[in-house]
């Protein structure tokens, strides 16, 4: 499954590179762009956030979720999701970069986008079948829910269609109107109720309620949106020659995350009913959520700069390594979190004890991780018939394969 790859280059980099797309500009665009391994820290990241995520939901006894340290849990596990795609809309901005390098259509980005998409669709159906007959399902709506993977291959359809460039320009007010759009129509659309006539499988993907509609694309296709705009900015100072130009970028991504956390706390403590929300899951659903989470992984942003800066690539980096690979992990813990096969530590467990399951669940997907990638070259390499020799054409701003939210090697 992870080893499905997109990218039409004959010779596409070695995993774990999230090789930066060539610049748009004739005076560069022969040059070679350093890499920004920062986006696969935050992959990464995300890859151990969801980690924990899911485990303690899993694993903990009720006694254990009325500790303070549990609820800690859930404020961290409202970021993977989110970072998640993010990341997907600056992996595509990374992929735009190096098709405007090369003036490629409109036409030709946006279909390319949709496929990838529609491709991570089918994967999300595969692995819900897998999951309703694995874990013995009787209801067979849950194989319709429209979860995170299920968001994330509509979401770059959607992107693709409203953020590829136009006449080899990035869209960039278009985009940031268009998420804007989505964050103001959330706490509307998202929770809706639609007419009966119309099928739920598909209006779940633009809101509804839950079990079915985990993530609708109001308001999560806005994440997305504004990765797109990131990614631009990001791989252009990164393209720039300069790292002082690099570095500023994620500099000031960091201040203007502390900044917008701040202002919606400020906000909050003034008037905290600014905005009624009918619930609290619709309040997550608005504004200021969104906002609130967006200055937060600022920071992270910055934090993942600095670390890949400092230390060597040459040395192990766990984060980098889940980066690589991160729909792996989230294909196999989830079953191993939630599933049958560890069943009898499904809420058993003190916060102590599913600590210690998480730091092995952790060691153990950092394993097979590793495996993946020194040991597992893809579906592809075992095909035993001769292939046809690709055309010659650049590899910038191919990404590795693996990772859950790439934009041109989605899987």
């Amino acid at each position: 499954m992870s080893s499905v790859s997109l990218a039409v280059s004959a010779s596409p980099p070695a995993a774990g590179t999230s090789t930066v797309p060539e610049t748009a500009g004739p005076s560069l665009a022969a040059k070679p762009r350093g890499r920004i391994d920062a986006v696969d820290w935050l992959r990464g990241l995300a890859v151990v956030l969801m980690i924990q995520t899911h485990l303690y939901d899993a694993w903990t006894s009720a006694a254990g979720k009325a500790t303070e340290a549990y609820a800690w849990t859930r404020y961290l596990g409202g970021l993977p999701s989110r970072l998640f795609l993010l990341l997907v809309g600056v992996s595509m901005a990374i992929k735009f970069e190096a098709q405007i390098a090369r003036k490629v259509p409109r036409a030709t980005i946006v279909w390319g986008g949709i496929k990838r998409g529609l491709e991570i669709v089918v994967l999300a159906y595969l692995f819900r079948l897998q999951e309703y007959i694995l874990g013995g399902g009787t209801n067979w709506r849950d194989l319709c829910r429209v979860d995170i993977l299920n968001c994330i291959g509509a979401s770059m359809v959607f992107t693709a269609i409203i953020a590829a460039p136009w006449r080899n320009k990035p869209q960039i007010l278009i985009t940031l109107l268009a998420a804007a759009a989505c964050v103001a129509l959330g706490p509307i659309v998202g929770p809706a109720h639609f007419p009966d006539w119309l099928p739920r499988p598909l209006t779940s993907y633009f809101g509804g309620e839950r079990p079915m509609a985990w993530f609708p694309l109001f308001p999560w296709l806005a994440w997305p949106l504004v990765g797109v705009v990131l990614g631009h900015w990001w791989v252009r100072a990164s393209a720039s020659g300069n790292p002082w130009r690099q570095a500023r970028a994620f500099v000031l991504t960091g201040i203007g995350g502390i900044a917008m956390t701040y202002a919606v706390i400020l906000v909050r403590r003034w008037n905290p009913y600014i905005i009624h929300y009918p619930s609290d899951l619709v309040q997550q659903m608005g504004p200021g959520t969104f906002f609130y989470r967006l200055g937060t992984i600022g920071p992270m942003a910055l934090w993942g700069y600095l670390t890949t800066r400092i230390f060597s690539r040459s040395r192990f980096s766990m984060m980098r390594q889940f980066g690589q690979t991160s729909l792996l992990v989230y294909w196999i813990h989830v079953e191993l979190v939630y599933g049958l096969l560890l069943g009898r530590l499904h809420h058993r467990l003190s916060m102590t004890q599913a600590t210690i399951g998480f730091v092995l669940m952790t060691a153990a997907m950092l394993g097979v991780s590793v495996l993946r990638t020194r040991y597992w070259k893809g579906f592809r390499a075992l095909r035993w018939w001769p292939r046809r020799p690709a055309p010659a054409v650049s590899t910038a701003g191919n990404l590795p394969s693996g990772n859950l939210p790439s934009a041109t090697r989605p899987l």
